[in-house]
């Protein structure tokens, strides 16, 4: 039986913990700009309301007025993108429907940032590109025909590959962790526990050497991996 628990769950419950202050730049910026963007900052703070409450019918329409309304200022839009992106994913165990949606956005801000080298911008395109992946893993649980699952699982293991190589060259450990626990559970599902058990050794050694809370977790998901490559022998007093 394939291990269920993808990672980015957790980003859902820290994204909408911190919500209203995660955008408080944003919101901020657009109410001193004068009266045109106090409608965004209006839209997205009744948004993050919604969303904080599990009113999700609710909160979805306005995140996408808001990020209709800030067409022409395209950094604020494109962080709005990313935040709804990650809200989009983690909703899809519930409503499928929403990962296409998802990837949309995901897609959007991958275009903007990969055209816009100069222009910083708080999350990297390799992170991006690790959170569309991670809308093909998860879609892809939920696929009876087992040709669109298989091609899901290319897609992710194809982005995730991606995105390893320059999240380890940019030092952001954890994302990498997160990443290796998710390409090694596609691993998985793909019937490859070999290279599974691989890049869960890897999030086992980041999540070890830097603290981070998923240790427990990832050691656990490795040490089942391991137990189907090689299970153990029963132990008793007949000789076979």
């Amino acid at each position: 039986m394939a291990n269920t628990t993808t990672r980015p769950g957790q980003a859902l419950r820290a994204l909408l913990g911190t919500a209203l202050l995660g955008l408080q730049l944003l919101v901020g910026s657009a109410m001193a700009a004068g009266s045109e963007q106090s409608k965004v900052s209006q839209l997205i703070t009744t948004a993050e309301e919604y969303a904080l409450s599990g009113n999700y019918d609710e909160a979805l329409p306005l995140y996408e007025m808001a990020i209709a309304n800030l067409s022409e200022k395209p950094h604020r839009q494109n962080q709005l993108r990313y935040r709804y992106g990650i809200i989009l994913n983690a909703l899809g165990g519930q409503r499928p429907d929403l990962y296409p949606l998802a990837r949309s956005q995901f897609d959007v801000v991958l275009r903007y940032i990969e055209s816009s080298p100069g222009i910083p911008f708080e999350h990297s395109a390799a992170r991006v590109r690790s959170a569309l992946a991670h809308t093909y893993h998860q879609h892809s649980a939920m696929q009876e025909n087992p040709n669109r699952r298989a091609l899901m699982l290319r897609n992710a293991y194809q982005l995730y590959s991606s995105a390893i190589k320059d999240l380890r060259a940019e030092g952001d450990w954890q994302n990498l962790a997160i990443t290796a626990f998710n390409i090694g559970q596609v691993c998985e599902w793909q019937g490859n526990l070999e290279e599974a058990i691989e890049w869960l050794e890897q999030a086992v050694a980041l999540d070890r050497q830097y603290g981070f809370a998923d240790l427990e977790e990832d050691q656990a998901y490795l040490t089942a991996l391991r137990e189907l490559v090689n299970p153990q022998q029963p132990v008793g007093n007949t000789a076979i």
